[in-house]
């Protein structure tokens, strides 16, 4: 097979030795049975070949090998052996010369992994890293003749993709200019200052170790001597480079490690040549060897799969005759592979969280009562992001360090903001069920809040809320990585306006209390001196009035106009609290006094007061008058005696002539609309309550002490003149009745014609103890001056024995004539409706 004609494909292994090799048709024939196949990189035509991951996989026993492997690859002349010296050191199958042609074997650049490294133990030493091994096309090759490009591109691509270099020469080789590669060096080392020069700058540590393998040593010249000699044509060399002045600080040291080894003539010396090779695998497999050849600076710190992309990505910048920044093309590949692998654990993530947590996750409609562990919520939030980071660096912490960690904090965000969904959704339930139960709390008043005072007690409750609230919240947040501070201070402003609403429910709660025990005790107070007014009933009443107003004012004083409610409101709220008691205090008296003093109470009282005096005498008992002069002047007195309260109850005066003024003007629009219901009175309602007095400047502002307006009083007046008047007439008239009645002559001729039935009655001692009894009832009714009242009962039982009689008369004549009328009706066969017996009944004279 050869390899200028099937590219990008594994190189077989020829059974047939004899086989004939040459450019046209060539096989690679195997070393040791322990080799393995190649696979081009870039062919000939300077394509690179994208299946290499692919070989890599199949070509190691471990899955995911990451930066467990290294990367080798041999420079030199054309025709120098590199392909043998690798076949030899690292068993691998690269196609070798046919020595009797000598001519172009390796076309391109060709790798091939090493299953096996050759060194002094037995059968070789199995490497603990994955080594791969790049054959380069040789220099100076007459295929290719005076076309350089290719050969420094892939002396390039070799230096940028490799921890070591291997630098085939001859030993008669050093020394020479040409012969020794010394001019595709200084291009390759130019090259290497702007590739890593700027890298050198930031403290970068990379280099590359520059592995001397001098050909054919016969021992003659000490290696020392030609080591000597390599170092000065390399020294010499670098000083000779166009350095620019901002790198020119910077030493050969600072790029490259060199190291030598010889080998003995394969065809004169082939026992020293295969112990020579495998002194040369002890310097690649001995970890514990000071001629250890692997550093770690010579790595570029690249997983295996990043590599073939960086490998990809440099060759065409090199093909393209760009600059080449190798540090940016690593950190390309790193955001590649890291964006790779980011996006795949993330979508793993997100794949998890929504099966376990999202569904789970409370809604609008659920119980907010529900319990949930928030600590064993935390804890699962906190191991599935630590899984979701674990993944991440288990395939990314691999690559460009500050790659890794930039990209590790693109996915932190990420899941950040995932988890602050169903936080989001957590936050808001917590908020809902620490609201209801301020609110079930609240409710109940002091009897479930812990504290002296409603203050203290509600203090209490919104901090224990609080820290509950915080502590749920934090254990959620993924160890503060989820910011919560709004959401406290949310629903610290949330209870604070709770608070400060409830606050005013129990201000305006004790108010109303106070009010309501005000309304009680001074009703009372009002109703005792309506019994009996006189001068002083007002002192008596304002009295009572200031002491109750006093007296709820002083229970909650702390200082000289200072006040407090145990609610926790501030001094200007509990002053305002405090005017607006004393307002609806004196509303509230205003009330009362209406309530019990209107127009028919009054008049009621005057008759009262007018019958007291006019029907009974000062021992409580009922007047007999026995003439009109008398009957005249009681009624005169009585009539007075009625009215002099008539000024008690139309103005509240005090005793001393002074009207009752109250401390606030109750009938002033601006304060009913402060004090009636809102705390504060806005500019707005300042302006209507302006607009509002201008338009009944007209009207003449009512008086506090005003109870009865003069009209009311003359209704009143009339009224009760009325009613006596009528009450003075009727008991005239009984006195008229009683002078007129039957003449005192009359008696004695009673007592003449009726002498006979007299003494049969005597006689009788039946009818005399009925007439004994008769005239003793008399006797004593006479000097008791209830002989009137009781003619009067009399005369009503009389009239209403007459009255009954005649009902009952009545309803028998009319029970008779409906019962004929209903048997007429069955008789002709008619029912006469229920309507129709109503209406005639109605239509029955009374």
């Amino acid at each position: 097979m050869s390899n200028g004609q099937k590219s990008f494909l594994p190189t077989d292994i020829a059974n047939d030795e004899n086989q004939s090799v040459g450019s046209s048709s060539s096989s690679f024939v195997p070393v040791e049975q322990n080799s393995e196949n190649a696979i081009q990189v870039i062919n000939e035509n300077k394509q690179f070949n994208e299946s290499i991951l692919k070989y890599i996989d199949n070509s190691t026993s471990s899955s995911n090998i990451g930066n467990n492997y290294h990367i080798i690859s041999v420079f030199g002349s054309q025709s120098t052996g590199k392909s043998t010296l690798l076949n030899h050191l690292f068993n691998t199958n690269f196609d070798v010369m046919d020595e009797s042609k000598r001519q172009q074997t390796t076309k391109g650049i060709w790798m091939a992994h090493s299953p096996l490294v050759s060194s002094t133990s037995t059968n070789g030493s199995k490497s603990e890293e994955n080594i791969f091994v790049m054959d380069v096309e040789g220099t100076d090759g007459r295929e290719r003749g005076e076309d350089q490009d290719f050969e420094r591109k892939a002396a390039l691509f070799a230096l940028s993709t490799s921890e070591i270099l291997i630098i085939n020469i001859w030993e008669t080789q050093i020394g020479l200019y040409q012969g020794a590669n010394m001019g595709l060096l200084k291009t390759v080392f130019e090259v290497n200052l702007s590739l890593f020069g700027k890298s050198k700058l930031d403290k970068n540590d990379h280099k590359v170790l520059l592995l001397f393998v001098i050909r054919d040593h016969i021992g003659v010249t000490p290696l020392e001597n030609l080591a000597a000699t390599l170092t000065q044509d390399l020294m010499a060399m670098w000083d000779s480079l166009n350095i620019p002045p901002e790198l020119s600080h910077l030493q050969f040291q600072d790029f490259f490690d060199i190291a030598f080894h010889t080998l003995g003539h394969k065809v004169l010396q082939p026992e020293k040549f295969s112990d020579d090779i495998k002194l040369l695998g002890n310097k690649i497999i001995d970890t514990n060897s000071s001629e250890y050849l692997f550093k770690k600076n010579y790595h570029h710190n690249i997983p295996v799969d990043g590599w073939t992309m960086y490998a990809e990505s440099c060759w065409n910048q090199i093909d393209n005759n760009k600059d080449l920044d190798l540090p940016t093309q690593q950190i390309l590949v790193a955001k590649f592979k890291c964006d790779e692998i980011l996006n795949m654990v993330y979508d793993e993530f997100v794949l998890g969280f929504n099966e376990h947590l999202l569904t789970n996750a409370p809604s609008g409609s659920s119980d907010t009562e529900s319990n949930i562990d928030y600590s064993e919520l935390g804890l699962s939030f906190i191991q599935m992001r630590n899984t979701t980071f674990e993944r991440f660096e288990l395939a990314a912490s691999k690559y460009n360090q500050s790659v890794y960690e930039q990209k590790r904090a693109t996915l932190s965000s990420k899941i950040n903001d995932k988890f602050g969904e169903i936080f989001e959704i957590y936050v808001k339930d917590l908020v809902n069920k620490y609201t209801k139960t301020f609110t079930d709390t609240v409710s109940f008043g002091k009897k479930k809040l812990q504290g002296n005072t409603f203050h203290e007690g509600i203090t209490n409750l919104q901090q224990s809320i609080f820290q509950e609230f915080s502590e749920n919240i934090a254990l959620i947040s993924l160890n503060g990585a989820l910011e919560y501070e709004n959401h406290t201070k949310g629903l610290q402003l949330k209870l604070d306006q709770m608070v400060s609403k409830q606050q005013i429910v129990e201000l305006n709660s004790i108010i109303t209390k106070s009010l309501k025990k005000l309304n009680n005790g001074l009703g009372k107070v009002i109703v005792e001196e309506l019994n009996d007014p006189k001068s002083e009933t007002w002192d008596n009443i304002l009295e009572k009035f200031n002491m109750y107003v006093d007296n709820t004012v002083t229970k909650y004083e702390v200082g000289p106009g200072e006040y407090d409610f145990g609610l926790g409101t501030s001094l200007q709220t509990n002053s305002g609290a405090i005017d607006k008691l004393k307002y609806k205090s004196w509303i509230s008296f205003h009330d009362l006094i209406h309530k019990f003093i209107s127009k028919d109470n009054v008049l009621n009282l005057l008759k009262d007061r007018f019958d007291d005096k006019f029907r009974y005498d000062e021992n409580g008992l009922p007047r007999l008058y026995q003439n009109g002069h008398e009957l005249e002047n009681s009624f005169n007195e009585s009539k007075s005696y009625a009215l002099e309260i008539l000024p008690v109850l139309t103005i509240a005066k005090l005793s001393d002539g002074t009207e009752i003024l109250p401390e606030y003007d109750i009938f002033d629009k601006r304060l009913k609309n402060q004090y009636g219901g809102a705390s504060v009175v806005t500019t707005d309602d300042q302006q209507i309550n302006v607009d509002s007095d201008s338009e009944d400047e007209e009207e003449e502002p009512p008086c506090f002490a005003e109870i009865l307006s003069e009209s009311d009083k003359a209704v009143i007046l009339a009224k009760f003149k009325k009613e006596i008047n009528a009450k003075f007439i009727e008991t005239k008239r009984s006195i008229i009745q009683n002078v007129t009645q039957i003449p005192y002559y009359i008696y004695l001729v009673i007592l003449v014609l009726g002498w006979n039935e007299f003494m049969a009655i005597i006689r009788n001692p039946l009818f005399f103890t009925l007439a004994l009894l008769l005239g003793a009832g008399a006797y004593v009714m006479y000097h008791l001056n209830l002989l009137k009242p009781a003619s009067i009962v009399a005369q009503r039982m009389i009239d209403e024995s007459i009255v009954l009689a005649k009902q009952k008369l009545k309803e028998f004549l009319l029970d008779e004539h409906e019962t004929h009328g209903n048997n007429l009706n069955k008789i002709s066969g008619n029912k006469t409706p229920e309507g129709e017996s109503i209406e005639l009944d109605n239509l029955d004279p009374k």
